[in-house]
């Protein structure tokens, strides 16, 4: 009876393994490769979301007091901020670089960024065969109230200069996704990441006189950059 017992177990134990594991294991592997560049583009796009967010507080003077719910008071506008933006690969410094941006038009501009990919990465074939927590981490990007409450550029109240809105939990879900975006860095290989520095008079002064000689020297930048902006309104 031991014999029969064992013998049946043994042969079980070997079905599950090349019926069941070893499938599974190469559906992980497969799934794995093939979200691995998306998930460098996620942390890419969160980082740079996070940057633009923390700095436009920093210039309100919103964090100075160390309480993240001073962020609810932050104004998203149509407005362009002047920096430098400092890169990291994988937590080692690339360089910084003047840098501009519009707060309410690229916060939306990523938002719309995140959400994309987090939509291709969970319907890649074999996704549910994935590692447990990439699969918590993107549900929940995908129903983070900060990308939620972020405004969009056709937003109502923001056509009026006079309306002072206010994103009450701004600040308690922005230190939300700064969590999931940790958690997210060590399922990625190549970490691109961002931080936003200020950026002086004559720092401006000069980079828009190398900019003024670069599109002078190039003439095509400045139809490509027109194009562009009529293919935006």
């Amino acid at each position: 009876m031991v014999d029969i017992f064992s013998s049946a177990y043994v042969t079980s134990l070997l079905f599950y393994y090349m019926v069941n594991y070893l499938p599974a294991v190469k559906q992980e592997k497969k799934a794995q490769e093939t979200i691995a560049p998306k998930l460098v583009n996620l942390y890419l796009y969160i980082s740079e979301l996070l940057a633009m967010i923390e700095y436009s507080a920093k210039k309100e003077n919103l964090l100075q007091t160390g309480k993240i719910d001073d962020m609810d008071k932050l104004h998203i506008r149509d407005e362009i901020v002047l920096c430098k933006q400092r890169s990291f690969i994988n937590e080692k410094e690339n360089g910084t670089v003047a840098y501009s941006y519009n707060v309410l038009k690229d916060c939306d501009k990523f938002r719309t960024l995140i959400l994309n990919i987090c939509s291709e990465i969970s319907c890649t074939p074999s996704f549910s065969y994935c590692d447990e927590q990439i699969i918590h981490i993107i549900s929940k990007i995908q129903l983070s109230e900060l990308l939620r409450m972020l405004p969009k550029t056709d937003d109502f109240l923001l056509k009026f200069d006079f309306a002072d809105i206010s994103y009450l939990g701004l600040g308690k879900e922005y230190k939300q996704l700064v969590s999931i975006y940790k958690e997210l860095a060590r399922f990625v290989d190549t970490r691109h990441a961002y931080e936003m520095l200020d950026i002086s008079k004559e720092e401006i002064e000069k980079w828009q006189k190398e900019q003024a000689e670069s599109l002078k020297e190039h003439p095509e930048i400045a139809q490509i950059l027109v194009a562009m902006q009529m293919q935006n309104k």
